[in-house]
């Protein structure tokens, strides 16, 4: 009889301890996804496939409901300003963002108040580049992608640079994503008796090949914006642009094929899907605890030649891009 009643006792807690599960999951399916808003430049571009990829697959892992607005070029502060105040008015829960170029951003993302946020690819834009914003910031080593092209040349080019001219492209002035870039361009060519003849930061959407042409012929160009990269190595003959040797930074899948028919030499590809991942994380983390205090890092960068293209090491970290 005593060992009926223990046998009766435990089927009774299993019995709670299922219901209790049951219930619990009920409740749980009830509760709506958290809303974080993200907000890039001319975000349906093709470059954006590995960051958007990540930033699914980690929102997908962490149940949140990802807003990817529909932007087209952020030229000022005040254009991502409205991107965010439309958002706030919709009551998202959070925001992952690529800061506007210039100087009044910084000011500008002060005013988001109590909603979480982390900045991605760049930190914002501050005359004093030396320092970071404080903003919690998930991006690639900006610097490092610039100062690991200048080491590509030199490496590449059996003279070591000695009297060559050098053309430097650069996406938006007024970053921190093209002034840290530069720099470490600057850097790594210091002392090698190369020219940097000119520089040139794109500016919406105008035709990058025509006023890469007005700025005169040189031994190499260092391209470091997608957009004027995959223009500038479609239009190159024979792996020469205007008989130059490009070498860029990209993170679209046609900068990699532009790689593989020999019109780009070397391609620099930043971890855009890892930078996607994290920053739902962190985001994550936060909103489910607002004692969570989040953390900005740096993803790794990838140096990749045409010989490279079939390694099972480049092909899994392209993986994320298809």
């Amino acid at each position: 009889m005593k060992r009926s009643k223990i046998t009766f006792l435990l089927a009774e807690l299993i019995l709670v301890v299922f219901a209790g599960i049951f219930i619990h999951q009920i409740f749980r399916e009830d509760v709506p996804e958290k809303r974080v808003a993200v907000i890039i430049q001319n975000s349906g571009d093709k470059r954006w496939d590995g960051l958007i990829n990540g930033l699914k697959q980690s929102a997908k892992v962490n149940s949140l409901h990802l807003i990817i607005c529909n932007t087209d070029d952020i030229e000022s502060a005040q254009d991502e300003k409205a991107l965010i105040d439309e958002q706030i008015e919709n009551d998202v829960d959070a925001f992952i963002i690529c800061p506007a170029p210039g100087k009044d951003t910084k000011d500008m993302l002060s005013q988001i108040g109590d909603i979480p946020f982390v900045l991605i690819t760049q930190d914002v834009y501050m005359e004093d580049s030396s320092s970071p914003s404080g903003y919690v910031t998930i991006k690639p080593d900006n610097y490092q992608i610039g100062y690991t092209l200048g080491q590509q040349l030199l490496r590449q080019d059996a003279g070591g640079l000695e009297g060559k001219s050098v053309g430097v492209v650069t996406g938006f002035a007024d970053t921190e994503e093209s002034v840290s870039q530069k720099n470490g361009l600057k850097d790594a060519l210091d002392g090698s008796g190369c020219e940097i003849r000119w520089e040139y930061s794109r500016d919406g959407e105008q035709d990058i090949c025509s006023m890469v042409n007005l700025l005169g012929k040189v031994d190499y160009m260092v391209v470091m914006d997608t957009y004027a990269l995959d223009e500038l190595g479609a239009n190159a003959v024979d792996g020469l642009y205007n008989g130059a040797v490009i070498y860029g930074m990209g993170t679209s899948v046609k900068s990699v094929a532009l790689l593989d028919a020999g019109n780009i030499a070397c391609l620099v590809v930043p971890d855009g899907y890892g930078v996607g991942y994290s920053s739902v994380k962190e985001i994550a983390e936060r909103l489910d605890s607002r004692w969570y205090t989040m953390q900005s890092h740096e993803e790794h960068i990838k140096t990749i030649y045409r010989e490279d293209l079939f390694s099972e090491d480049v092909e899994r970290f392209l993986y994320s891009y298809e």
